[in-house]
């Protein structure tokens, strides 16, 4: 028992008592502390699901969320999505270019706290991978992808030669209103597919449509906002949309394995074809950087990423062509008077076609078919402008903030190739332009393939518009250029076209 003042209290109530002061300390300390660090603004967290209500209430996609939040709380802010993971934005070009740029060794880190996808990666592949396993990765593909095309011909080459086949597809459809997203697809793809297997598919291969198909649930399924991200258990209730993505994976990575044991009883280490046969090489020799659960992934981050982004910026460059007729007719008129009909569009052509870099840079800005950053992850706390970055939170920049900036841009919604033109008509060399113009992201984790994907879109659109005059159908008005954003590209509303041979 223990007395105090008149008052009898049996001794286990003291242990309760005692217990209870200590919690009410406890969480007095940690509400002190966590005040005392300046996290960003942001709307207020609800206990457990943090601002999950929040994003479910704007029911509106992720680059738009960002947008709004801009617009209440300014160029840094912060979501807490689920019990304990902070999500932060930053925006506008001084704050993302300072991040990624200035201080990119606090912000060069892919999360290892977001469980969808340390679920479907297991932090391997490019994409996911960290420290000195991500660095001999991307020195090694940055090798593979300049030094082999299909059949060893020159990547230039192979590229000519799909734009030839897509164009002669195009060609099969003798005008007829289509909508030629998944067409584009399978062109893109099949320049990976060299890279990668040495080889190209023909456009009717259901092998080739079932890992389009693949490719396409992929990018559209992929969300941060997954359930299942915050709450891993939902991942065994029936529809789990990450087991259905989880097995989507699975099928795009048996496939990388069976082409990997084709290639087994051909290969020679003195005559190396393409990306396989450099992971078999790799296996002969005992190195282990290339091991070959990163073999499976990185080839299929190699389609991923090489096939959606590039076709849906031809496909947003197709729509600005129909809606810009005068725009369409200058760029084939530069393509007629210094290439002419009777060869295709090279690299070496892009000096005397300046007009068609500034269509193809105004697609690109414009379109903003990345509008944000693939998501980064900090190792310790982080002050940025004023604000703690907590550890381990998920950063993403938006880049749609930079590729419309009106400082910088000036009319920003209107699609003007001019403005990257000087008064010569060449294109402009000014540093500012360059450092916002971010289509591929920018800093220690920019695009991989942004070379690869400058080639592809310059000699396919360039042979496109030599070859056809693109139209809306008739009776049909002009395609919206809203901005539809599914999982993690910007690509326009579906439209159909008319593409006449010209």
């Amino acid at each position: 028992m223990m007395y105090i003042g008149q008052l009898l209290i049996p001794a286990d109530w003291t242990v309760l008592a005692l217990l209870a002061l200590v919690s009410i300390l406890t969480v007095v300390y940690v509400t002190s502390a966590s005040s005392s660090r300046k996290l960003p603004p942001g709307p207020k967290p609800w206990p457990i699901v943090g601002n999950l209500p929040y994003i479910r209430r704007q029911n509106k996609p992720m680059f738009e969320v960002m947008l709004t939040l801009r617009q209440q709380y300014g160029d840094v802010v912060r979501l807490k999505l689920g019990p304990s993971l902070n999500f932060i934005f930053i925006m506008g070009k001084d704050n993302v270019y300072k991040a990624a740029v200035d201080m990119k060794d606090k912000f060069k880190f892919r999360p290892n706290n977001f469980f969808a996808t340390n679920y479907i990666f297991q932090n391997k592949g490019i994409l996911s991978a960290n420290g000195a396993e991500h660095t001999a990765l991307r020195k090694l593909i940055l090798v593979t992808m300049r030094d082999f095309g299909v059949g060893r011909k020159s990547l230039e080459e192979c590229i000519q030669e799909e734009a030839r086949l897509l164009c002669d597809l195009i060609e099969s459809k003798k005008g007829q209103p289509t909508y030629y997203l998944d067409n584009f697809k399978m062109g893109v793809s099949n320049i990976v597919a060299g890279i990668v297997y040495g080889n190209r598919f023909e456009y009717g291969d259901p092998t080739f449509l079932r890992i389009l198909g693949n490719i396409g649930t992929f990018f559209k399924t992929l969300s941060i906002f997954l359930p299942e991200n915050y709450f891993p258990l939902l991942r065994f209730l029936p529809g789990s949309k990450l087991m259905a993505l989880f097995n989507v994976y699975k099928d795009l990575e048996a496939y990388a394995k069976s082409r990997i044991d084709e290639h087994r009883p051909t290969f020679d280490p003195d005559n190396l074809r393409d990306f396989v046969d450099i992971y078999l090489k790799a296996e002969q020799e005992g190195d282990k950087t290339l091991t070959a659960e990163h073999m499976y992934r990185v080839i299929v981050d190699l389609f991923n990423a090489g096939t959606d982004t590039t076709a849906t910026a031809m496909t947003w460059a197709v729509l600005f062509l129909m809606n810009n007729p005068k725009i369409q007719q200058r760029c084939r008129e530069e393509i007629l008077k210094e290439v002419g009909e009777d060869r295709q569009v090279q690299l070496s052509d892009k000096e005397k076609l300046p007009y068609l870099q500034a269509f193809i840079n105004e697609v690109l800005r414009l379109g903003s078919v990345t509008p944000h950053s693939a998501p980064y992850s900090n190792m310790e706390d982080v002050e940025f402008e004023g604000y703690i970055i907590p550890k381990n939170s998920l950063v993403f920049y938006g880049l749609i903030t930079l590729l419309t900036d009106k400082s910088t841009w000036h009319d920003p919604e209107v699609f003007r190739p001019e403005r990257f033109l000087d008064d010569k008509g060449q294109l402009r060399n000014e540093k500012e332009q360059k450092e916002h113009f971010t289509p591929f992201s920018l800093g220690a984790r920019a695009c991989l393939g942004k070379h690869l994907a400058r080639m592809e879109v310059f000699i396919f659109i360039g042979t496109l518009i030599q070859r056809f005059r693109f139209s809306t159908p008739p009776g049909c008005t002009a395609p919206s250029e809203d901005r539809v954003q599914t999982g993690v590209t910007c690509q326009p509303h579906p439209f159909e076209v008319c593409a006449t041979p010209v």
